[in-house]
Parts: structure tokens; C-alpha cells; sequence
């Protein structure tokens, strides 16, 4: 697809769509960082061809450029395509083409690695921060569930190859899996009883057990350095069909990140060992991942997931 066309749906909705992002976006309301969400909205709203992409992503690297000492702003450009594609959702229930959207999320994270280059030294100092905080969660986690915090790493394992064989970047492959490391921290506040309940949950005790999906976003979100993380700890059980939770999102409204969870997660659960049931065989998790293809996961995912297993 050559053509990405976002004015239409945006045309009528720019200034609440931008409201929304500067929310979802920014971890700092700062006066720059509400203007480059705003000027981000309006540029999108006149999207038509690869060239306007290609002139949109030369205004985001002379932002990078002019703004690189303004700590909080990389995050908020990288975090800007999945938050227009949700707040655009939320106001008017129409869901963004996938493909362009996780094209354009991975031209700009592109441009900010290039903008931030220099900055090495600050940049590994930076992640070694943010692994030390996403080791204390899981640790945490660890210390009242170890098996959800065993399954974690694994999912983060899973993230990591299926990332690599889509062809992801060597950031957005380390993104993914933190993000898969960090998917069910939520959990260090579910009631143990549900947690390690022998037996299949009750209506009640699923409804308690779906709120770690949006605790783990609010503990994510409240640490400066694993903010960015949030959107794909929040959504990593949403649905393509809409049918998922907490949000009911749909297709493009749910970042890449997540649906790279969401098949990590989904197939290294059935094939770990839980409380109620035994493992189940990898070829039959396979099978299941390919019977919900297109309707829970992305089809791309699960042929990624699929050649992975397979070797």
C-alpha cells in the first residue's frame, strides 16, 4: 500500500483527536511536547502519498534535531502513531489500516534512533536505568508468583525471535521484549487465590483476573523510565475482532508491540504447565494460534510464530 490516507477519518475530528493524543502520548505536558502532538495530528490529517509520509518524517527528524535535550520528547514521538490510531478509535469507532500504520510507528522510531545517535553515552545509561526498573518489577512479580514471572521471561524469549524473524530493527526487537518481560506485571496485584486457583475461574474471579491487563499499565506508567511500555502492557490481551480487553480495541488500534505479545503470550501459555491442566504440545498450540488467525492475532504474527516453532 502506497497510499496512506488518514484525512478523511481525521478531517472532522483533528482537534479531539489531538487532545486525546497529547494525553496517550506525552509523559511530560510540557509546551513542546503539546505542540509537536498537535502539529503530529494535523500533519497526519493531510496524508495522502509516500511523499507527504516522506515529508512528515523529515519534520519529526528536525524536531529530534532542535529538541534532542528535551529528555522526554523521544518518547513521545515514538509513542505517537499508536496514539492516534487509539484516539481515533475511541471518538469515532473507525479502526486505521494496519500496515501503514505499523510502517509509519517503525519510520519514526527509525528517525529517532538516527536523532539520538550522538547521544550514545546518555542512551545507555538511559537503558540500563530502565532495565533495573523492569528487573525490580519482575522481581516483585517473582516474589509472589513464580510462575507467572517464569512464564514472563519465556514470553519475553518468544517476543524476541518473533520479532527478529518479521524483520524488526535490533531497538524494536529489544522493545518487544521488555515489553514481553513486562506484559503481566499486573499480576503482582491479583489475589493469589485466583491467581493459583485449581481449577477453571468463575465469572467473578475472570473479571479480577482480566484488571491485571490495566494495573500493569498504571505501574508501568508511574515509573518515568518504562512509560513508553505502557500501551503494549495495556493491550496485550485486546483482540483484532474488537473482542478483547480492557479496551475492546480492534486491529490497528492496538500497537504492534502488543499483538507481538499477544501471540507470545497466548502460545506460551497453552504449552506451560498451570494449575488446572497439563501443557499442551506445541503442535497444538500451533494449531490454535492458526484456527484464531485474523480474528484474535495478526495473521503476519502467527506465521512469524509459526516458522519460529517450526525452525
Amino acid at each position: 500500500m502506497t497510499v496512506f490516507e488518514l484525512g478523511p477519518a481525521l478531517a472532522a475530528h483533528e482537534r479531539a483527536v489531538a487532545e486525546r493524543v497529547q494525553r496517550r502520548a506525552s509523559v511530560s505536558h510540557t509546551v513542546i511536547t503539546r505542540a509537536v502532538a498537535d502539529a503530529f495530528v494535523a500533519r497526519a490529517a493531510t496524508l495522502r502519498t509516500d511523499a507527504d509520509r516522506a515529508e512528515l518524517l523529515d519534520w519529526l527528524a528536525q524536531i529530534c534535531a532542535g529538541y534532542g535535550d528535551v529528555a522526554a520528547l523521544r518518547e513521545v514521538v515514538e509513542a505517537l502513531p499508536d496514539a492516534l490510531a487509539s484516539s481515533l478509535f475511541e471518538l469515532t469507532g473507525e479502526a486505521l489500516p494496519a500496515a501503514p500504520l505499523d510502517a509509519l510507528a517503525r519510520d519514526v522510531r527509525l528517525v529517532v534512533e538516527r536523532a539520538w545517535r550522538p547521544l550514545v553515552r546518555h542512551a545507555r545509561a538511559h537503558l540500563d536505568e530502565v532495565d533495573a526498573r523492569i528487573d525490580a518489577l519482575v522481581m516483585r512479580l517473582e516474589s509472589r508468583d513464580p510462575l507467572s514471572s517464569e512464564h514472563s521471561r519465556a514470553v519475553a524469549a518468544w517476543c524476541s525471535r518473533i520479532s527478529r524473524r518479521l524483520g524488526l530493527d535490533a531497538h524494536e526487537v529489544t522493545f518487544a521484549t521488555r515489553c514481553g518481560l513486562l506484559h503481566d506485571v499486573g499480576k503482582a496485584l491479583t489475589p493469589l487465590e485466583v491467581l493459583n486457583a485449581p481449577r477453571g475461574l468463575s465469572e467473578a474471579e475472570w473479571k479480577i483476573m482480566r484488571a491485571h491487563a490495566a494495573a500493569g499499565e498504571r505501574l508501568v506508567r508511574g515509573i518515568p523510565e518504562l512509560r513508553t511500555f505502557a500501551p503494549a502492557v495495556r493491550s496485550h490481551h485486546e483482540r483484532l475482532d474488537g473482542r478483547g480487553y480492557p479496551d475492546g480495541l480492534p486491529a490497528s488500534a492496538i500497537p504492534l508491540t502488543a499483538r507481538i505479545v499477544a501471540v507470545a503470550d497466548c502460545f506460551n501459555a497453552m504449552i506451560g504447565r498451570r494449575p488446572y491442566r497439563l501443557p499442551m504440545q506445541p503442535t497444538r498450540a500451533l494449531e490454535e494460534l492458526v484456527r484464531n488467525r485474523g480474528s484474535q492475532f495478526d495473521p503476519e504474527i502467527v506465521d512469524a510464530m509459526v516458522a519460529v516453532v517450526d525452525g
